[in-house]
């Protein structure tokens, strides 16, 4: 992504200021012609970098290029999905879940997710009631910590409680009854808050582990100075990948539309035949 945006904007480095695409009395603009201006030049990077027309596309030869392009744009629906989630955004994150969907069901080893994804999508539009539709939609992140932007996956939230559940059991010892740990369960959200809370007043820090990660931020700086001298997003007929060719630049190009229709199919029978408004639906029609 950076590489992308320093080809865009003609910079040499992440010092240098912007030679193209850029306003040059940026710091006199109002507000509004500011954010006219972001707008507009985010729509030319996208029409430039990512939305591609498919006849152009299939023409490259470049697999250096359509590398780079297919990775950023994975890169850019996968950041979209992590601030959706970050910023609590239900209704954005069911648009993601249809992307992930097409996404999932085109790549090779992924079809479990894409059914999670079918799942997900029918349940809010079909199986639920408005109401619980609106529930799982809005309430598939939570934010523990408090602060904008700091929202978390529920489901990784429900990970971190178990986790916490299972070290007050263990602390148990030989004290252990089914009494004590159904108490431990239903407190151990509550006893996280306190200790969290405390050790936050009190200004303490817990222990740095032994198996702590060093820094990336020179590996990147060599990644991205060999971005550099590559020149990525610069086309160039002459280039190719020894070891693998014809790399698409579509993430999804092996997506297969009459095979789409035949698996959704059968995965809607299977999940309404299992579902339990299933057998209603059905006798409903009989009736009929």
């Amino acid at each position: 992504m950076i590489e992308a945006l320093l080809d865009f904007f003609q910079m040499v480095d992440t010092k240098h200021e912007p030679v193209a695409n850029a306003s040059h009395s940026a710091h006199v603009l109002s507000e509004e012609e500011r954010t006219s201006y972001i707008t507009s030049t985010l729509d030319k990077f996208l029409d430039e970098y990512v939305f591609f027309d498919e006849n152009v596309e299939d023409l490259v030869t470049d697999d250096v290029w359509c590398y780079a392009v297919n990775l950023l744009k994975s890169f850019m629906l996968l950041s979209d999905f992590r601030d959706s989630v970050a910023t609590g955004n239900g209704k954005h994150l069911s648009v993601i879940r249809k992307q992930l969907l097409v996404k999932f069901f085109a790549t090779p080893g992924f079809n479990e997710f894409a059914i999670e994804m079918l799942i997900n999508t029918l349940q809010n539009q079909v199986l639920l009631s408005e109401a619980e539709a609106y529930h799982c939609q809005w309430a598939a992140t939570v934010n523990w910590s408090g602060g904008a932007g700091r929202n978390i996956e529920i489901d990784l939230f429900q990970e971190n409680m178990n986790s916490e559940m299972k070290k007050l059991v263990r602390s148990m010892g030989a004290n252990k009854t089914q009494k004590a740990i159904s108490r431990a369960s239903k407190a151990s959200g509550g006893v996280s808050k306190i200790v969290e809370s405390f050790e936050k007043q009190v200004n303490l820090h817990r222990r740095s582990s032994t198996h702590s990660h060093k820094s990336s931020v020179d590996d990147e700086r060599l990644i991205l100075a060999d971005l550099r001298a590559l020149k990525p997003f610069q086309m160039d007929e002459e280039r190719s990948f020894e070891s693998f060719t014809g790399i698409s630049s579509d993430p999804t190009h092996l997506f297969d539309q009459d095979k789409f229709d035949i698996w959704l199919a059968r995965h809607k029978k299977n999940i309404l035949r299992h579902y339990p408004v299933g057998d209603a639906q059905e006798s409903s029609e009989e009736e009929d």
